[in-house]
């Protein structure tokens, strides 16, 4: 142990005499290894650390799938979630849920947010492990149909954000304009078992039917002790001990048992599936993380890449810097050192450089996470849903384990291998206590050496890195200036969501009629209109149509579905191609004539060739089943997107608003100047205006609509992954950059004596210069030629996750490569020009 100490006692007073290196090699590692703990703390965060406290590997979603072609999942009425609950030959325990979106004020505050939530068992906190921070969870009898017991669980966030400083007990919320009594305290971080995003609030079972469905897409529940009112999603805990593949086995008998009670059994036969629940999806369906951990398999393995770019790097330092102290080594070996005792006096300034470098970059990588973090939260788009973010990117013992694992990696890499190398060649006698001794090789030994060949191989990484950043760059580049098929400019969006505030439908219809009429007189408007669902927004409603007496035979789409009053085409700047828009008589009326326009997406679909205008269409649920009555077509429009990561623009249909009177509308203002949109003015004086017609008007957002576009999550996604590989290809370029010059540096030291016999039998400094360039310019050709092999594979590998993107893209093949390579050139020209200026009598003086 003393010896240890006196080791790293004398590895500092080492790295002291030399500021200049310890300073390069500290903040090339800090980079890198910053890069890593990083990615890794985020990985750690999203796949390693449980979201669920107790045996999350017991947890699953338990899904109805109906036998079809279409395998439909539905999800649960209350009397076969009790059956489920009631049975003990698979599962432990069963609870139910469901989503709901609600408005939340604290007792005597002046604002309502909304606020997503869950609608909860009993049960629900305990299967999943987790025990209140403060009061107590649901009890049995708050949780039965119908109970009407406004008793609520908030979030640990929440009751922070509305507390305060006060005590638990002294918390009481209004939601939806009621008094509810807040009764307990999630813990800090509990989410239900998403890995992301967590609900704010949990009420019990027994007020579903007094509180509407999430997003304001649908009215309260009617009773749930109907057996056919299929409201919940149901996940189980399985018995201790039995496996999963097991589980399946016994569900076959639990499902021919469960078919019996069924009550739509004319829909056809249903079947129970289980599955480990995923740690990101929010919807009820199946789903697989899969691609996700892909990706983040994808991202560790750039930032360890960087790693090892950096780890070259620092090898040929330590390889230049071990030359230097040759003889001091071979003083300690001619005084009876072990070769051994050399290596670990190496190998622990190695050590000590990455320790201190690794420090740097645990420090670096956490500012860096809390900044992502904060743009996420940030991100107006997603705070409009009223989710809070529970990703914890703070650095846990996992962390600290592999950044220490990072540490002696990279000490392995830059340090042990240059050590065992100097101390081989001053075995052999090529390193020796005389300083003129120097080892003689040819030109390709020199051009191959073991410096050289860590040289090419950080040029051909880096060159892979910088494609890949280029790569997503173009992708997020393309995302973001991509013609969505409408114009954002200009337009004002209001969110309101009346399910906040119990409104009947007559009700809302009173209120958008008013709000329309008062917005179309505006000074500052040019047109207005109202919409269900917004492109670009986090809620689709997705459906199936299909023709009536057609006579080329019955066709059948799926598409997106939005109600929206007259004017909204013009509004929102999308073209109409055939026939008209709705009238007021269609979009205010609920008794109003039966039309619908289609987009062109979906008249290709139903109608190829044929002009869609007068024929009939009809929403269908199953193959055979009508579920509304035929619309005529009125009208067609231009087709438009509504997500950044599609093929094409969806199939749409939209119907007169009157139709639904949908809770959650969205209000278009199409302003005459697309600068005042930007103006907190005009958002002030149009919130004024709607305060003024309805004080209780629940309004969430009022942005502008770039804003929505510009907030989307899948082009902020896409502008971090940029951003991301972005800094690891400058992180690698620098580094690369730097190795280049030293190793090209080192070299003309080195020869300094070559350099001065040449030049003393007459040799010119243009000669020297030219064959220290045309030396590393060979060396730059074939790292990059490496690295181009290197990228059009990295290319293949990342084809699935770019955007309107080739992966192999030229231009990002040639802008990565030629500054990499005028870089590298230039970092040769430097000690290139030093040789070919050397002093013949100074360097023979020398030696």
């Amino acid at each position: 142990m003393n010896t240890l100490l006196n080791d790293i006692k004398y590895a500092l007073r080492q790295l002291r005499k030399s500021p200049g290196f310890t300073v390069i090699s500290v903040l090339s590692l800090a980079f890198a290894i910053g890069a890593n703990s990083g990615v890794f703390t985020i990985i750690n965060a999203l796949f390693l650390r449980p979201v669920i406290p107790l045996r999350p590997n017991e947890v699953v979603n338990v899904t109805m799938v109906r036998e079809a072609a279409d395998r439909s999942y539905r999800p649960f009425s209350y009397s076969e979630f009790s059956f489920l609950r009631d049975s003990n030959e698979v599962f432990a325990d069963v609870v139910a849920f469901r989503f709901a979106a609600v408005g939340v004020r604290a007792r005597g505050g002046a604002e309502m947010r909304r606020r997503f939530g869950f609608i909860v068992s009993d049960h629900y906190f305990s299967m999943l492990g987790a025990t209140p921070a403060a009061g107590r969870f649901f009890m049995p009898e708050e949780s039965r149909p119908n109970a009407n017991i406004p008793v609520a669980v908030v979030s640990h966030s929440l009751w922070r954000s509305l507390a305060g400083k006060r005590d638990f007990s002294a918390l009481d919320v209004s939601i939806n304009g009621e008094p509810w009594t807040v009764v307990g305290v999630a813990p800090e971080g509990f989410s239900g078992g998403n890995a992301l995003f967590a609900p704010d609030i949990w009420l019990p079972l027994g007020m579903a039917s007094r509180v509407n469905k999430a997003f304001g897409q649908g009215r309260a529940d009617r009773d749930l002790a109907d057996p056919a009112n299929f409201a919940l999603y149901v996940i189980g805990r399985l018995q201790p001990g039995l496996t999963l593949d097991a589980a399946k086995i016994r569900l076959k008998a639990l499902t021919a048992r469960f078919s019996m009670i069924a009550a739509d059994a004319a829909d056809g036969p249903h079947t129970l599936e289980i599955a480990l629940r995923s740690r990101f999806n929010m919807s009820t369906e199946p789903s697989s993380d899969g691609p996700l951990r892909l990706f983040g398999a994808l991202l560790l393995g750039m930032a360890a890449v960087v790693l090892l770019v950096a780890c070259l790097n620092l090898a040929n330092m330590f390889l230049a810097r071990n030359v230097t102290r040759s003889q001091e080594l071979a003083v300690r070996l001619a005084l009876g050192a072990s070769r051994w005792r050399i290596i670990r006096i190496l190998s622990v300034e190695g050590l000590t450089i990455a320790l201190m470098g690794g420090a740097a970059g645990m420090l670096l990588s956490y500012l860096v996470n809390a900044l992502l973090l904060d743009s996420l939260m940030g991100n107006s788009s997603l705070s409009s849903l009223g989710f809070s973010l529970v990703l914890d990117a703070k650095p846990d013992i996992r962390v600290l384990l592999a950044t220490l694992v990072f540490c002696t990696t990279a000490t392995l890499v830059f340090a042990i291998g240059p050590a065992l190398h100097t101390t081989r060649e001053i075995a052999r006698g090529s390193l020796s206590l005389h300083p003129s001794a120097r080892t003689t090789t040819d030109r390709w030994g020199r051009l191959f050496s073991g410096r050289h060949c860590l040289l090419i191989a950080q040029l051909a990484l880096s060159l892979g890195l910088l494609f890949s950043a280029g790569l997503f760059y173009r992708a997020a580049h393309s995302a973001s200036r991509f013609d969505p098929g409408f114009a954002p400019e200009g337009d004002l969006v209001a969110d309101i969501d009346y399910s906040l505030v119990n409104r009947n439908e007559a009700s809302v219809r009173t209120s958008v009629a008013a709000i329309m009429d008062a917005m179309g007189v505006h000074p500052a408007v040019r047109e207005v209109a109202v919409a269900s669902h917004i492109p670009f927004g986090h809620v689709d409603n997705n459906f199936d149509v299909s023709t009536v007496n057609y006579s080329s035979g019955s066709r059948r789409a799926r598409g997106r579905l939005a109600y929206i009053s007259a004017n909204y085409f013009d509004t929102i700047g999308v073209k109409f191609l055939r026939g008209r828009d709705f009238t007021d008589l269609e979009w205010r009326h609920p008794e109003g004539p039966q039309v619908a326009i289609i987009d062109e997406c979906m008249a290709a679909a139903l109608f190829p060739g044929e002009n869609p205008v007068g024929r009939y269409v009809e929403r269908t649920r199953g193959p055979d089943e009508v579920a509304s009555e035929p619309m005529e077509i009125i009208g067609v429009v231009a087709a438009h997107w509504d997500k950044v990561f599609s093929e094409g623009p969806p199939p749409r249909l939209f119907f007169p608003l009157a139709r639904q009177s949908p809770l959650r509308v969205f209000v278009h203002l199409r302003c005459e100047a697309a600068d005042a949109v930007a103006s907190g003015a005009l958002r002030e004086q149009v919130r004024k205006e709607f305060h003024a017609l309805d004080p209780a008007i629940p309004l969430v957002q009022l942005v502008p609509f770039k804003v929505i576009l510009d907030g989307n999550v899948e082009l902020w996604s896409m502008r971090f992954v940029s951003a991301l590989f972005g800094t690891f290809g400058i992180v690698a370029l620098l580094l690369a950059v730097v190795g280049v010059y030293g190793v090209k540096a080192f070299a003309v030291a080195r020869r300094t004596r070559e350099i001065g016999i040449r030049m003393a039998l007459g040799g010119q400094s243009r000669q020297i210069f030219v064959i220290f360039i045309r030396q590393g310019a060979v060396q730059i050709v074939i790292g990059l030629g490496i690295g181009l092999l290197l990228s059009l594979a990295i290319g293949r590998l990342l084809a699935s996750m770019l955007l309107r993107v080739s992966p192999n893209d030229l231009v990002v093949l040639v802008s990565a490569a030629l500054p990499l390579a005028v870089a590298a050139l230039l970092a040769c020209w430097i000690p290139a020009r030093r040789a070919a200026k050397v002093d013949p009598m100074e360097a023979l003086r020398y030696e």
